[in-house]
């Protein structure tokens, strides 16, 4: 199960819609061709030519570096990008993996060609330099820093491209990326970044800032290794969590236990009385009034809640059901706007109970999660959900909906952005908690990245 999201860019003005209706979903079909189909030659038989054997054969040359393309590095380079989210602040370095090589192994000749096996290399061998590299901190505090992700990135800043487990990338189209993730206020007033990885004669570092929409440029001297960014009201604020639904409880029955022992106690008394005939001394009088006042310190103690119906309201209409499902798989994705693991759960905890809540936080964070090694996370920007069936639960109180929704994210990365929509179709379960309904259970049946 995956619970994912991404999004295109849309109007920040625009207000996203409560729901929306998908319709049936069809596979994908193939373009025809855009070239005329080239008519069909016989084969050519060539005679084939035995070489001597005396002469080897000549041995095959690999093919030489690209020299001039859109993502080929003709020399040093250096560019820094500062992401200012709510909750998180993520700083990301690029450098030239010739320049690295140089730096990492004085003395040795630079790889041509990065194999898989000399790009771990390069990437360990940079993760333990980089460790005290960068800091960040806000206008009163300096935030925990985490550990260095690096990873080689095939491309140019703003222009990078998938790399294959197993490719062998040319070392001029190779760069060495480092990330730090920090967390933060949900909207920090200041940030203050400081850079200590001064790579062999690099001066000055570039520094491209986004947060929002926006975003702006400036730089990192190594006489001043700080570069500060000031919000100034330009972060939107995170989105609101959504109202849990709730519920009237009935009050239930109070059963005074003690009470009803007390009279039956009574009871007994005085039927051995009238079957024995005994009289009681003083009369009868004094122990009526005692036996009185015993049943009422008594209908005090013991008293236990008896549900004389059903705890929850009954769901069976669409419309009812979709203003319980929506809010609870809205706060789903808002809680992963948190980056400690604490926070996301303390969110979850308030739409999600049960084994689910375990299951969705690992399950979420690998679906939110791009793919790759940098382990840069999305955020959803829009959600929106359509309840199409709504039954019973057969094992218990709630009810059971069909339904499907859409989120949509962008996160962005090495200066440009990733943009997703998913769509699913699923059955959630539903079921009261403490007056409130609570998600518990989720099947989802299809998938569909858009």
């Amino acid at each position: 199960m995956v619970l994912a999201l991404l999004c295109p860019s849309f109007s920040q003005n625009a207000q996203p819609p409560e729901t929306i209706k998908i319709g049936p979903l069809k596979p994908l079909e193939n373009l025809p061709s855009l070239s005329p189909a080239l008519p069909m030659t016989a084969p050519q038989v060539v005679p084939k030519v035995e070489s001597p054997a005396s002469v080897p054969a000549p041995r095959a040359e690999p093919p030489p570096l690209p020299a001039s393309a859109p993502t080929v590095i003709t020399g040093p380079l250096a560019q820094a990008y500062l992401y200012v989210e709510p909750y998180q602040a993520r700083f990301e370095v690029l450098f030239d993996a010739a320049t690295m090589q140089q730096w990492l192994e004085p003395g040795e000749q630079a790889s041509v060609t990065l194999t898989p096996e000399r790009r771990k290399q390069l990437s360990e061998a940079a993760a333990l330099r980089a460790t005290e590299w960068c800091s960040l901190g806000t206008s009163n505090e300096s935030l925990p820093v985490p550990l260095p992700i690096v990873a080689v990135i095939k491309g140019m800043p703003g222009n990078t491209l998938p790399l294959k487990e197993d490719e062998d990338l040319p070392t001029n189209q190779a760069m060495l990326g480092f990330i730090w993730e920090f967390a933060t206020p949900p909207g920090p007033d200041e940030l203050n970044v400081t850079w200590k990885g001064w790579v062999n004669n690099l001066k000055v570092l570039p520094v491209r800032v986004f947060f929002g929409p926006l975003s702006e440029t400036g730089e990192i001297h190594s006489a001043v290794k700080t570069y500060r960014w000031r919000n100034h009201g330009r972060l939107p604020r995170p989105a609101p969590l959504a109202a849990v639904p709730q519920f009237e409880v009935p009050q239930p029955m109070r059963l005074p236990l003690g009470g009803v022992i007390w009279l039956l106690v009574g009871i007994a008394f005085y039927t051995y009385l009238k079957i024995t005939g005994y009289k009681l001394p003083g009369g009868s009088l004094p122990f009526v009034a005692v036996w009185l006042l015993g049943a009422v310190l008594m209908s005090q103690l013991m008293v236990i809640p008896v549900q004389t119906g059903s705890a929850s309201p009954k769901i069976a209409q669409v419309e009812d059901a979709q203003k319980i499902v929506s809010p609870l798989l809205r706060n789903v994705y808002r809680a992963f706007d948190h980056h400690v693991e604490s926070d996301v759960y303390d969110v979850l905890a308030r739409s999600v109970d049960g084994e689910l809540l375990r299951k969705l936080y690992l399950e979420t964070i690998q679906a939110l999660t791009i793919e790759g090694r940098e382990g840069t996370r999305v955020t959803i920007a829009e959600f929106s959900a359509n309840v199409d069936k709504v039954e019973a639960n057969p094992k218990g109180e709630g009810f059971v909906a069909d339904c499907n929704w859409m989120a949509r994210g962008i996160v962005g990365h090495w200066g440009h952005s990733h943009p997703r929509v998913n769509i699913y179709n699923a059955r959630v379960t539903i079921t009261p908690a403490k007056g409130e309904w609570k998600l518990t259970g989720l099947e989802v049946q299809e998938v569909r990245r858009l």
